[in-house]
C-alpha cells in the first residue's frame, strides 16, 4: 500500500511547488469566493466531527482568500469510505482543491494493507495531522458486584466490546487489550460514531469501549460516568523517548493509568508477548497520527500551500485553542506534512511478525 517509489518522486514535487508559491495574492485568489468542503470520515456527533466543527468556525480566516467552509460527513467501513472517496476523486470529491479530508486515521488498516482501503496513501497529499489520546471506559456492572479498581477487571467474564469496524484501530486496540489480558469477549461492531456507542452502553448492549478525548469529554463523562452507568478504565500509551510505554500526564492525574500499569494492577505483573508489542505499536502510531488532513493527488499546488498555511496558523490562534480545549481538555497538537511522511515510513518498516499478529487479530472471531 505504501510503496516508496511514487511517494519519493511525486510528494516532494507537489510540496516543493506548493511551498515555492508566494503567500500573498496568488494564494488569496485561489480560494476567493469559493467553498471548501471538509470531508469527515465519521458521523455527526463523533470525535472527528466534533473537532472538525471547531476548525470550521476558525479556519477560514487563516486560509488566503477566506473560503466558506462546510462539513460533509461520510461514515462507513470504520472511516475508510471517505478516504476511498477522496483518494479516488469520485462523486463530489474532485482534485480541485475544494475538498479536504479530516480523517480519523486507522493505523491497523495502514499497517496491514487491508483491502478495504481501495487507494494507496500516495493518492492523498498530506496537509497536516494531529496527535490525540484514546481512553477506555466500561459499565460498572462489567464485573460481578461492580467495578471499583483495576484488580476487579480481571474478574470480568461477559465483555461486549463496542467498535466501528473489524479493521479499525478502535476495534483492534480493544481486541488486543482484551486478548493480552486473556479475558473472554465478544466484539459488537459497526457503530458509526461515539454517540451511538454511548447509547448502546446505556442500553447495556455493550459494556466496554474507547474514545478519543473530544467524545470522552463532551459525551462519555456527562452521559456515562456522571450518571453512574460507567467508569473510566485506562488510556492507551505511546512509545516514550526511552522506548517504554508512556501516557498523558493530565489523564494520569485524573486516575486514568496507561494500559500497562492497569494490567500490572489487575494481574500483578506487566504485560508481555507478541500481542502486547503489537498493541503498543498500534497505540503509538494511532496516537501520534490520530487525525489526518489530506487533499487528493493532483490538487492544485496553490490549494496545498494555502491549506498547509491555514491549518498551521489556526492551531496558534488563542480563540481556536480555547474552543478546542473545551471539547478535548487539551490544546491542539498538530504535526506537519513532513512529520506525516515520517510516520508513513515507520508503517512501511513494521516488522513482519508484528504485522501478522495484527492481521490475525482482525481475522479472528
Amino acid at each position: 500500500m505504501l510503496e516508496r517509489e511514487n511517494r519519493t518522486t511525486l510528494l516532494p514535487v507537489l510540496l516543493g511547488a506548493a511551498l515555492a508559491l508566494p503567500a500573498g495574492p496568488a494564494l488569496a485568489q485561489f480560494y476567493k469566493d469559493k467553498t471548501l468542503t471538509v470531508l469527515v470520515n465519521y458521523g455527526v456527533g463523533g470525535n472527528a466531527d466534533t473537532e472538525a466543527r471547531v476548525y470550521q468556525q476558525h479556519l477560514a480566516g487563516y486560509i488566503p482568500g477566506h473560503p466558506t467552509i462546510i462539513i460533509r460527513n461520510m461514515p462507513g467501513a470504520g472511516g475508510v469510505n471517505a478516504m476511498n472517496q477522496l483518494g479516488l476523486t469520485i462523486g463530489g470529491s474532485q482534485a480541485d482543491g475544494l475538498t479536504v479530508g479530516y480523517f480519523t486515521m486507522s493505523a491497523t488498516v495502514l499497517i496491514t494493507d487491508d483491502p478495504v482501503l481501495k487507494i494507496k496513501m500516495d493518492d492523498l497529499v498530506p496537509i497536516a495531522a494531529a496527535r490525540g489520546w484514546n481512553v477506555t471506559y466500561g459499565r460498572k456492572d462489567i464485573v460481578p458486584g461492580g467495578y471499583s479498581k483495576p484488580a476487579d477487571f480481571a474478574r470480568a467474564q461477559n465483555i461486549f466490546a463496542g467498535g466501528y469496524s473489524r479493521a479499525s484501530s478502535q476495534d483492534t486496540r480493544l481486541r488486543l487489550a482484551l486478548e493480552v489480558m486473556k479475558l473472554p469477549y465478544k466484539m459488537v461492531t459497526g457503530f458509526p460514531s461515539t454517540a451511538q456507542l454511548n447509547k448502546a452502553m446505556e442500553q447495556n448492549e455493550v459494556n466496554f469501549t474507547s474514545s478519543s478525548l473530544p467524545g470522552f469529554q463532551t459525551q462519555v463523562i456527562p452521559q456515562i460516568i456522571d450518571t453512574g452507568v460507567g467508569v473510566g478504565l485506562f488510556q492507551f500509551p505511546t512509545i516514550g523517548p526511552d522506548g517504554n510505554p508512556a501516557g498523558n500526564p493530565s489523564l494520569e492525574k485524573l486516575g486514568m493509568p496507561i494500559f500497562n500499569e492497569f494490567y500490572k494492577q489487575a494481574f500483578g505483573q506487566p504485560p508481555s508477548g507478541a500481542k502486547s508489542d503489537a498493541l503498543l505499536l498500534v497505540n503509538d502510531i494511532a496516537t501520534k497520527m490520530q487525525r489526518g488532513m489530506f487533499v487528493p493527488k493532483g490538487s492544485p499546488p496553490e490549494a496545498v500551500a494555502a491549506l498547509q498555511q491555514g491549518f498551521a496558523a489556526v492551531a496558534k490562534d488563542p480563540d481556536f485553542i480555547t474552543d478546542y480545549k473545551k471539547i478535548t481538555g487539551e490544546a491542539p497538537d498538530l504535526i506537519s506534512a513532513d512529520d506525516v511522511e515520517r510516520i508513513f515510513t515507520r508503517i512501511r518498516d513494521v516488522d513482519p511478525g508484528v504485522k501478522q499478529v495484527i492481521k490475525d487479530s482482525i481475522g479472528s472471531d
